[in-house]
């Protein structure tokens, strides 16, 4: 991938070991989180389809793949503490390196840090529902930017 990204002229990678190395890639198994199920089915409510662990064409697993009316796809990784240099808002390299890559293969990446969606937590059910409900219509519309008019007309 990181020849692909770069468009790079290094020599490749024999065959046996580039089959080798893309199948471990693709072969791991991905668990969905509490957090990933929880945007899901928010994002459900909203009138999206959502497909969890959806693979790229380059071998990544996307937490959610979010399908608009119009037939267009939006990346959307739910970011748990795991994405994170320990007690920091960083990203880990492995997660900057996704999606920098993501970006590059020219998928619409949004990315959800946990402690956003947490802090929509609300006692009142409907009140949490409409809070996640808009906080999701604001991130696709404004981390997604090449995505922001079709998703902007998902919701009208």
């Amino acid at each position: 991938l990181w020849r692909q990204e770069r468009a790079a002229e290094w020599p490749a990678l024999p065959p046996a070991l580039l089959k080798r190395a893309k199948r471990s890639f693709v072969e791991a198994t991905p668990h969905p989180s509490r957090m990933q199920r929880s945007v899901a089915k928010a994002l459900e409510a909203l009138g999206f389809e959502t497909r969890l662990e959806e693979r790229t064409r380059e071998g990544y697993s996307i937490d959610l793949m979010v399908l608009t009316r119009d037939g267009r796809s939006i990346a959307v990784e739910v970011d748990g503490p795991s994405h994170f240099l320990e007690e920091s808002r960083t990203p880990t390299g492995a997660t900057q390196l996704k999606r920098r890559q993501l970006r590059s293969f020219g998928h619409a990446l949004v990315s959800l840090p946990f402690w956003e969606w947490e802090a929509l937590h609300d006692k009142d059910p409907s009140e949490r529902r409409r809070k996640q409900r808009q906080y999701l219509l604001t991130a696709l519309r404004q981390r997604a930017p090449c995505q922001r008019k079709r998703a902007e007309t998902e919701v009208q």
